[in-house]
């Protein structure tokens, strides 16, 4: 399974910075910012940008990624401009870990394993605006995720 491109037609969608990794999330969501902070907790790369869908910079550097598509599943966006989504852009995120950490990127060459990572990702997506996830707090560091050119 390669990645997904959004618009589906291929047009470009815009592109991570220089040897970075975008991860659009959804910062209004408790448990999208709760799943951010565990990528940057998580992150070893160093080559990883939170970016908050809803933020102006977002919006324009990836002009052709569609809001409602954002707001179903997380996006990231490489360097070359490719998009992934949902369980495999969380799998494209492992990939670029170094270490045990980079690993653990593998286990999507399992027989059954992306259909499994799929399915399960969607179940906990379906959850995202529960009572339990709304009452996480938003931490001080949620302020700023990334900085444009920095």
């Amino acid at each position: 399974m390669g990645y997904t491109s959004a618009p589906p037609d291929g047009e470009a969608t815009g592109k991570a910075r220089p040897k970075r990794l975008a991860v659009l999330y959804d910062r209004s969501c408790s448990l999208c910012r709760l799943s951010a902070e565990a990528v940057r907790i998580f992150d070893n790369s160093d080559a990883i940008d939170l970016i908050d869908l809803h933020d102006d910079y977002g919006r324009v550097q990836f002009p052709g990624l569609r809001i409602e598509d954002l707001m179903e599943e997380l996006h990231v966006v490489d360097d070359r401009g490719r998009v992934w989504r949902g369980a495999r852009a969380i799998n494209e995120i492992l990939r670029r870990q170094h270490g045990m950490r980079g690993l653990l990127a593998w286990l999507w060459y399992f027989p059954g394993y992306p259909l499994l990572a799929e399915w399960q990702y969607k179940r906990i997506a379906r959850s995202r605006y529960s009572r339990d996830f709304r009452r996480a707090p938003l931490k001080e560091t949620d302020q700023a995720d990334v900085e444009p050119g920095k």
